[in-house]
C-alpha cells in the first residue's frame, strides 16, 4: 500500500517527528514492552492462540492510534496517516520455549527471552511491499501446552512511549480476562484477523498541543574554552548499519525489598539510588583514567499534562534530562554498601536525588513544568541535524530510564489471568550512550533489561556490569 493511498491523520509534533526520522535513517529501530500472562488457578484453554486473537483485536479497537504509521520524506512534512485496516496475522508470531521459565535458582537470567527480544529490537517496520503497521506481537509460550505466555509487544517509537505500552498491555490483559469468561470460552465464534478502523477513530494530541514549551531563560555560557575537560567514557563512535545488543537481569521481590530499605535508609528515592549503583559498577569495569560519566535520563511527564488528554491515551509524553557522575563522586577504600572494594555509592546517589529534585522544581511564572524538549521547536530540520551527528564523537555515557511498577489491569472480581513479570525492551540509539538501561518493577520483582550499541562497546564488559550489580543484590539479601 503506498502511502498516498492512506488519509492523513496529523502531523507530527517534534518528539514524534524525532522518533520516525531516526528509524527512517536507521538509528533507531524499536522498543517494546513484555509480561508474563498465567491463567488462573482453575482456568484450562484447549486453544490460547484463538483467545489472543480475539484479545488483539479488542485491543486494536481501543487503541486506534495502533493503526497510525508516520510518513517520512526529507524536505517534507512528517505526518501520521491512518491504515484502513490490519490483519493479525501479519503482525503476529507464536513461538514455544525450548527450557524451563527460569526461576528464583537461575541467577535473574533469561537467554531465551533475551535472544528473541535482541532479535526483535533490532528489526524495524520497513517494508517493499508498502506501508505496513508499526507494531508487531510475539507471543512466547512457556510450553507445548500453550497455556502461560510473555506476550512481547514492539512498537515504532514514534507512536509509543514507556507508559503508552503499559496502557496497551492492561487492554490486553482486560481483553484476556473479559473474552477467558464461561460465556466467551464456549461462545462458538469466528477469529476476527482482520480489523477495521474508522473515520471517527482519533489519536492522541503532540505534546506541544497540550504544554506550551516555553523555554527558560538562558543562562549565561561560560567562554569555550574556559570549561572543564573530563576523560568522559564515551565508547567507539556512531557508526552504521547500527546493531544492538541486549540482554537482561531480574531481581526478586526479596532483593527489591531489601534494595528498598536501603534506600530509605540512606534517605534516597530507590531511582537516585539505582542510578548511582549501576554507574559505579560501570567504573568498576572501566580503566581507572575514566573520571566522568554524562547520564541521561528520560522522565515521564503525564503527570505535568491535563489528564483528559493523556489518561490512557498512547502517545510521546516525555522529557530528559541530564546529570554527570564522577568516579570521584564514590569514596574510595571502605564499602557501606556490602560490595568490598567498589566504594559507597550513597554520596553520588544523594548527589543525583539533589540534582533530580532540581530538574523537577523548575517552573514557569504561570507554574507549568519547564521541558528540556521544547528546544527541538527551534531545530527546523531534524533530518538535517540526525545526519550530521553520524560519525561524530557520542555526547553522553549512559541512560537509565526508570519506568517505575507496571500496573496490570484490575477489576472487581478475581482476574482469570495473572500478570507477572514485565520487561522492558528497546534498541540502542546509534548516536545515544554506550549503555542505554531501562528499568521497571513488576509482580515478581524488578527487571534491569540492558541495551548497548554494537558499535560503541563490547558484550563482555555488559556482563561485568551485570555480574557486578548482582553481587551487590545478593549481598543486601544473604
Amino acid at each position: 500500500m503506498d502511502s498516498t493511498q492512506l488519509t492523513k491523520w496529523r502531523a507530527t509534533g517534534k518528539l514524534e517527528e524525532m522518533a520516525a526520522v531516526a528509524h527512517e535513517l536507521d538509528l533507531y529501530t524499536t522498543a517494546g514492552f513484555s509480561v508474563h500472562y498465567t491463567p488462573a488457578q482453575g482456568l484450562s484453554l484447549p486453544f490460547t492462540e484463538p483467545l489472543i486473537y480475539r484479545a488483539l483485536a479488542q485491543t486494536l479497537r481501543a487503541q486506534p492510534t495502533l493503526f497510525a504509521v508516520p510518513i517520512v520524506k526529507e524536505g517534507e512534512e512528517t505526518y501520521f496517516a491512518r491504515l484502513p485496516s490490519i490483519d493479525l496475522r501479519t503482525v503476529t508470531t507464536f513461538a514455544t520455549r525450548a527450557k524451563h521459565v527460569p526461576g528464583p535458582d537461575d541467577g535473574g537470567r533469561d537467554p531465551e527471552l533475551d535472544a528473541l527480544l535482541q532479535e526483535q529490537v533490532n528489526l524495524n517496520f520497513k517494508s517493499e511491499a508498502g506501508v505496513l503497521p508499526v507494531w508487531r506481537f510475539i507471543a512466547l509460550f512457556d510450553g507445548p501446552e500453550k497455556q502461560g505466555f510473555t506476550a512481547n509487544l514492539m512498537a515504532h517509537h514514534a507512536i509509543a512511549d514507556g507508559a503508552s505500552f503499559q496502557i496497551l498491555h492492561r487492554e490486553f490483559h482486560k481483553a484476556l480476562h473479559v473474552l477467558s469468561s464461561p460465556s466467551s470460552a464456549q461462545a462458538e465464534r469466528e477469529i476476527e484477523y482482520v480489523v477495521s478502523s474508522k473515520d471517527t477513530d482519533a489519536i492522541g494530541p503532540p505534546i506541544e498541543a497540550i504544554h506550551s514549551l516555553q523555554l527558560p531563560e538562558p543562562a549565561p555560557q561560560p567562554d569555550a574554552d574556559a570549561q572543564p575537560k573530563y576523560n568522559d567514557w564515551l565508547g567507539n563512535p556512531p557508526s552504521l548499519p547500527n546493531s544492538t545488543g541486549y540482554t537482561t537481569l531480574t531481581l526478586t521481590p526479596a532483593a527489591v525489598a531489601s534494595w528498598t530499605q536501603e534506600c530509605r535508609r540512606n534517605k534516597v528515592a530507590p531511582p537516585a539510588g539505582l542510578n548511582a549503583l549501576l554507574t559505579r559498577s560501570i567504573y568498576a569495569a572501566l580503566p581507572a583514567g575514566t573520571e566522568s560519566m554524562d547520564v541521561n535520563i528520560p522522565v515521564d511527564v503525564r503527570g505535568s499534562l491535563p489528564p483528559a488528554a493523556v489518561d490512557g491515551v498512547m502517545g510521546n509524553f516525555f522529557d530528559a534530562f541530564r546529570i554527570r557522575v564522577f568516579r570521584s563522586d564514590f569514596p574510595s577504600g571502605g564499602s557501606d554498601d556490602g560490595t568490598e572494594g567498589l566504594g559507597a555509592i550513597w554520596p553520588a546517589a544523594k548527589k543525583v536525588a539533589k540534582e533530580t529534585r532540581a530538574y523537577f522544581s523548575r517552573t514557569t511564572a504561570d507554574g507549568e513544568a519547564i521541558l528540556n524538549i521544547a528546544g527541538l521547536k527551534n531545530v527546523p530540520d531534524l533530518h538535517a541535524l540526525l545526519k550530521s551527528l553520524i560519525g561524530g564523537a557520542r555526547s553522553e555515557s549512559l541512560e537509565l530510564a526508570y519506568i517505575g511498577p507496571h500496573a496490570p489491569y484490575t477489576s472487581g472480581e478475581t482476574l482469570r489471568w495473572n500478570a507477572g513479570k514485565a520487561t522492558v525492551s528497546r534498541c540502542a540509539f546509534a548516536l545515544g550512550a554506550c549503555l542505554q538501561m531501562t528499568v521497571v518493577l513488576h509482580a515478581e520483582g524488578m527487571t534491569i533489561g540492558f541495551a548497548w550499541p554494537r558499535a560503541a562497546i563490547e558484550a563482555g564488559l555488559v556482563e561485568e556490569v551485570v555480574a557486578s550489580v548482582r553481587g551487590y543484590f545478593h549481598s543486601i539479601t544473604a
